[in-house]
């Protein structure tokens, strides 16, 4: 694979096969029955789709790091990032055409591999459905009536009923920990996006 082979994910996409893109889901995530289907529907479907500009020209970046909440396991963040900016930005509630214009970040490709950069991307924009026109028609509603919001973590431990238990030494040594995974996942990002 020579460097600016796949400039955008659409193409990226049409370099894989279904069969190795199932190969990493079923790799990395607890797939159920069914669920084979619903996935080889999504990534055909992502196929016959035209990409649509993304007006924010956000690159993809798919990265294996250290889950701060289950330390040792390691997951997949997929996710966007714009020139000249260091934010990170979350893109499950943008059309799937988008999706498609993405310029997917090199190194990503070069280290797990076009087929997981796929598969890792595909899980994620399925966020909230297996169908094209489905996830559209709910995330316009959503953003339309103003039901999709920012909840701040404090919120959603006293609407689930979180009680914060832990003596101060274990918010301690979590605290730590968490801080140590912060540290080694930010090399991974900032090897993935020199």
């Amino acid at each position: 694979m020579k460097r600016g082979d796949f400039e955008i994910f659409k193409k990226l996409l049409k370099s894989v096969s279904f069969d190795e893109v199932w190969t990493e889901l079923n790799k990395e995530y607890s797939m159920k029955d069914g669920t084979f289907e619903a996935y080889k529907r999504v990534f055909n479907q992502l196929k016959e789709l035209t990409p649509e500009p993304s007006h924010d020209k956000f690159r993809l970046v798919v990265a294996r790091v250290e889950d701060a909440l289950e330390p040792g396991t390691f997951i997949f963040d997929v996710f966007g990032i714009k020139h000249g900016d260091n934010d990170r930005y979350a893109l499950e509630l943008l059309p799937w055409r988008e999706w498609l214009s993405f310029e997917v970040v090199e190194k990503c490709i070069e280290a797990y591999g076009a087929a997981a950069v796929v598969a890792h991307s595909i899980y994620e924009l399925t966020f909230f459905g297996y169908d094209v026109s489905a996830v559209e028609a709910n995330t316009k509603k959503e953003i339309e009536n103003g039901t999709a919001e920012f909840v701040s973590w404090d919120e959603v431990c006293k609407d689930i009923g979180y009680v914060d238990d832990r003596s101060e030494e274990e918010k301690e040594s979590q605290h730590k920990q968490f801080e140590r995974i912060i540290t080694e996942n930010k090399k991974v990002y900032e090897m993935l996006l020199s």
